[in-house]
């Protein structure tokens, strides 16, 4: 735990020596999990919830277009919590207000739920606007790239002959500002 403390200090400084510019904020808004299942045979399963998301970033200013974004996220849905850690490429159009954002976000189940990988990672994408220069509004959405499905689920799956693939994709549409 110690080791992973210092590895992302030292990896924050080392960022930190490359921006221009770097701004710290907090971010707060609605999210939407939608939890699929697919199974050999094409059967599907999908469930969705909404909830509430809260958080912390950090903005690294690399050049006037572009950014890089981490933050932390807790976000609650249908008495679930989770943690969503993305780290987001934001280009900004010029003279606009608008940018783009993408990048890998891990997203991380905070309870025991039966028969799901807690740690799960995430392609996310979206869109900003600058409304001042500290407050802003955002959209991202992230599809999930790895299998939620423990290996307890698989030797159930080998057993009844069937192939679950199982993930999480969020919705966050919130308001932010920085510091």
């Amino acid at each position: 735990m110690i080791k992973n403390f210092f590895l992302v200090f030292f990896l924050f400084l080392g960022l930190n020596s490359f921006a221009q510019n770097v701004d710290f904020g907090i971010q707060a808004g609605y999210t939407n999990v939608e939890v699929e299942a697919n199974a050999k045979g094409g059967t599907q399963v999908s469930a969705d919830g909404s909830g509430f998301y809260v958080g912390f970033l950090a903005d690294f200013q690399f050049t006037e277009n572009w950014h890089l974004q981490p933050s932390v996220n807790y976000f609650n849905v249908e008495e679930t919590d989770f943690l969503s850690i993305p780290v987001l490429v934001q280009y900004y159009i010029e003279n606009s207000g608008f940018y783009l954002q993408a990048g890998p976000q891990a997203t991380i189940v905070l309870e025991d739920v039966p028969t799901t990988n807690e740690f799960g990672l995430d392609a996310a994408f979206g869109v900003g606007y600058h409304i001042t220069e500290d407050f802003f509004i955002e959209a991202r959405y992230g599809i999930e790239l790895t299998n939620r499905y423990t290996d307890e689920s698989i030797e159930f799956a080998e057993q009844y002959d069937t192939d679950i693939k199982s993930g999480v994709n969020t919705l966050m549409v919130g308001v932010g500002y920085k510091f």
